[in-house]
């Protein structure tokens, strides 16, 4: 089984398959013992926690036509982000999964940052300490 970068998305060496299958599973997303897991296409993505600064929850509006009117789905997802920026953007099944994937990540990495990066009016990301 290969494992890839989300980086670089290039391969990576390692044994990851032994963690990867006694990882707990939640939607696309593996939580490991010293990796965070995704799958995106046919890829699997592979990610030290030691990596990862910001990790948070973004719920996207997707506004649909039913029978009877209007209304709008929402779309959990997980964003990962380095210093660099964000790394990756998973589609989570539901708001449940969402929630006890964020949980168990925050038990995993402590010195991480939860919560989601601040925008302006336009949208753009405010560079924090400034």
């Amino acid at each position: 089984m290969k494992f890839f970068d989300p980086r670089t998305r290039k391969a990576k060496t390692g044994d990851f398959e032994d963690e990867y299958r006694a990882a707990r599973e939640i939607g696309a997303v593996r939580t490991g013992s010293e990796h965070l897991f995704f799958r995106a296409g046919i890829r699997r993505y592979c990610l030290p926690y030691d990596s990862i600064k910001r990790c948070f929850r973004r719920v996207n509006s997707v506004p649909a036509k039913m029978c009877c009117g209007k209304g709008e789905l929402q779309i959990e997802s997980l964003v990962i982000a380095d210093d660099a920026g964000e790394i990756a953007q998973v589609t989570l099944p539901g708001s449940k999964a969402a929630r006890e994937l964020m949980s168990e990540l925050k038990s995993k990495m402590p010195g991480a940052d939860f919560s989601a990066p601040k925008r302006d009016e336009n949208g753009n990301i405010v560079q924090e300490g400034a």
